[in-house]
């Protein structure tokens, strides 16, 4: 776990730095990594410690059934992971969108050594989606320089090998607010939701195993021990940043997972600022950094929507929740939805805190339904293409809301920051 959580900062500071470079017109090359490197070893001291975020617990003194408990979900972990790998593997689930957009676009970048405003400019290539968030395409322009060239099917495998450090990530953190066997049993199902759900939604290559990546394990980190302290929000904020930068659904992702935080805790004025700043300062520089590229070069200003922001086109409701529901359905009959959803009516709803995932989890979806309301014309296509991914963190949601919700015990004070 802790070597997951530090390769994830790694991640999002080597795109971050790959992205200032390009800003300041600097060629990517080993200073980068040097650069970014110095940074890694600068907020390690603010980071928190090991003991907070890992749980150093031995397993011995745990019952035997439940250590079988814990075995039979980690079996379902690995299955998972290797079916998400055969599909890889065979081809079948590949995406698209990496032979569209950010396959060419990574492999542009690393041939030029910076981001090349030229080829995102070129008025043939308006489908490269230029706006689109940065480090998906730096982390593969990264990969194709050290490579030599674009490794296309190392770029599918990011699928699975992000699931497993996601499901691994997670069991750890959560290992610290409960038995080693909820933990597993909440990562086994989580996992397993987002396999059949990349499998069916052809995920291999695209940026939702990235996006998954950084939004899970920073969810999980303010619904633990980790949220007590400033460093477990520092993290927890250095993940969200990821998530914002790795697709255009993290930021709406990030902005209500801090918000409602905020408003969960109910820390007073001077300390809810103070945690704003904790979980939204990495996203502000990272996403700024980004945004003020495309502003300086021309390219872009901010995000681009699909039709009027305020024109709500109530009259495709109707098709809209049946496309929904059809593209739901074709990822497993929607049960990677239906079984968290599940589990959570099972364990009941209890505890202030589980209305933190159940709240993002609402806004989330209540942002993509705005999302294809305001799209001009029939959004049916866009909803088949991409419904089952965009979908696809709320059921994680529903899983750690099952998990808060039976972890939560009556009176427990919300832990506060020190």
């Amino acid at each position: 776990t802790r070597a997951i959580l530090s390769g994830g900062v790694g991640m999002l500071l080597v795109s971050w730095t790959m992205t200032l470079f390009a800003l300041l017109r600097w060629r990517w090359g080993p200073m980068l990594l040097l650069v970014a490197a110095a940074i890694s070893l600068g907020l390690r001291w603010l980071l928190p410690r090991d003991r907070e975020i890992v749980s150093s617990r031995p397993d011995e003194g745990v019952p035997r059934e439940v250590r079988a408990l814990a075995r039979i979900a980690w079996g379902l972990i690995v299955v998972s992971i290797l079916a998400a790998l055969a599909a890889t593997l065979s081809g079948s689930s590949t995406s698209a969108d990496l032979l569209l957009f950010w396959g060419p676009k990574a492999q542009q970048f690393a041939i030029a050594r910076t981001i090349d405003t030229g080829f995102l400019t070129a008025p043939f290539l308006e489908y490269l989606h230029t706006y689109y968030p940065p480090l998906v395409t730096n982390v593969f322009a990264l990969g194709a320089m050290i490579a030599g060239r674009f490794p296309w099917g190392a770029a599918t495998l990011t699928f699975p090998m992000l699931l497993a450090a996601t499901a691994i990530g997670l069991a750890g953190i959560l290992k610290t607010s409960s038995g080693p066997a909820r933990a597993a049993a909440t990562a086994a199902l989580v996992t397993a939701s987002l396999a059949l759900v990349g499998i069916r939604g052809l995920v291999p290559g695209n940026a939702e195993p990235f996006l998954w990546f950084f939004e899970i394990p920073a969810f999980a980190l303010l619904v633990t021990p980790a949220a007590a302290s400033t460093g477990g929000r520092l993290l927890a904020g250095l993940f969200l940043a990821g998530a914002a930068t790795a697709k255009v659904e993290g930021l709406p992702f990030v902005l209500a997972t801090a918000a409602l935080f905020v408003l969960v805790e109910r820390e007073g004025f001077r300390n809810s600022v103070r945690t704003l700043l904790l979980l939204l300062g990495p996203t502000a520089v990272a996403l700024g950094t980004w945004f003020a590229f495309g502003e300086l070069r021309g390219i872009f200003r901010g995000y681009h929507g699909y039709g009027e922001i305020l024109a709500l086109r109530w009259h495709n409701f109707p098709g809209i929740a049946a496309a929904i529901r059809a593209a739901l359905g074709k990822a497993g009959y929607a049960l990677p939805w239906l079984v968290p959803l599940a589990v959570l009516i099972l364990s009941g709803v209890r505890g202030r805190r589980v209305l933190l995932p159940i709240g993002v989890a609402m806004l989330l979806v209540g942002f993509l339904l705005f999302t294809y309301l305001t799209t001009a014309g029939d959004p049916s296509l866009l909803i088949a293409w991409s419904a089952a991914r965009v979908f696809a963190p709320v059921t994680a949601l529903l899983a750690l809301a099952a998990f808060e919700s039976r972890t939560s015990r009556p009176g427990m004070p919300p832990p506060s920051p020190r």
